[in-house]
């Protein structure tokens, strides 16, 4: 299998952005994967995060992009880095905050493109204004579209009832992440640690939410499996190329509601065990450590099984 290519990225600072690249290199290292995160941001969060945690294997770039240049030169600049580190690990996680000075030819180099994003209404408007601009990438028939995932971050315990993410109206298909919640433990693994270790509900929501980007990435390379399978079945020329733009435009035009159902699915197949067991052996023990997995999907995240239509 070639590199998995992932993009953290946002125009808005403060959104988690540089705790779950640094995170999510974690994870994936800790699944058996070699992983190289790079760090485009001028603060060099994420990468300062891995080089002062517990050293797990994980190869960190920090490589500022020349955005004051203009034209092409963050672009290319930001392709070589990309293509040199896909030559040599199976994942590459980028952590980026997005300018007007980036190509958005940039995310067609990468076959995830995760978008944090808290919920209250001026940062989901904020995001979904940064998607409308960019809808052409996702929506491109031309080339092969990076999958987006959004991910809810920072969710304070109360906000999981909200159904605040629903009513804000978003121009592109996408799958929306479990939300990784707020909390003080985070703040102070900062550097010194991984979210994926935390004893609570903070750190079992992070591992929802790397679990949740491993089956979006197993969904992607699916696809491009039965792509693959049709198009070798097409001898003709004319007729592949035919095939190609025809499954490009179906892909990208999936409604919000099948993409939502499919992530939904996959954290009810994670929930349900659990769900029968607790009906099996009553207990009034405190809530346990993965209670985030069986509190109950939010109202917000209960339309990725709905199927509730919001495009």
């Amino acid at each position: 299998m070639s590199t998995f290519k992932i993009l953290v990225t946002s125009q808005k600072g403060g959104v988690g952005k540089s705790t779950v690249s640094a995170n999510l290199a974690a994870f994936v290292r800790r699944q058996g994967q070699s992983v190289t995160l790079i760090d485009f941001d001028t603060h060099g969060s994420s990468s300062t995060w891995l080089t002062r945690a517990p050293n797990i294997g994980i190869v960190v770039q920090h490589h500022i992009l020349p955005l004051d240049q203009g034209g092409n030169r963050p672009i290319l600049d930001a392709r070589l880095h990309l293509r040199r580190a896909a030559s040599s690990t199976q994942v590459v996680i980028c952590d980026l905050t997005w300018t007007d000075s980036i190509a958005g030819e940039l995310m067609f180099e990468y076959d995830l493109v995760i978008v944090p994003t808290s919920v209250s209404e001026i940062e989901l408007a904020a995001t979904a204004g940064f998607l409308s601009r960019h809808r052409w990438v996702f929506d491109s028939a031309i080339h092969t579209p990076p999958t987006l995932l959004v991910c809810p971050t920072r969710v304070q315990p109360e906000q999981l009832q909200s159904d605040i993410f629903s009513k804000q109206r978003f121009p592109v298909s996408f799958m929306l992440a479990p939300p990784v919640l707020e909390a003080q433990s985070a703040r102070e693994m900062f550097e010194r640690g991984y979210l994926m270790d935390l004893q609570d509900a903070c750190g079992a929501s992070f591992n929802e939410f790397g679990k949740s980007v491993y089956a979006a990435r197993e969904m992607r390379e699916s696809a491009q499996g039965m792509r693959q399978t049709t198009l070798a079945r097409t001898t003709s020329p004319a007729t592949r190329g035919a095939v190609m733009n025809r499954q490009n435009v179906l892909a990208n035009s999936t409604t919000l509601s099948s993409q939502y159902s499919i992530l939904g699915r996959h954290r009810m197949h994670k929930v349900r065990p659990e769900e029968m067991a607790n009906k099996s052996t009553p207990s009034v023990s405190a809530p346990s450590n993965t209670h985030i997995a069986s509190m109950g999907i939010p109202q917000f995240l209960k339309r990725m099984s709905m199927g509730v239509l919001n495009k």
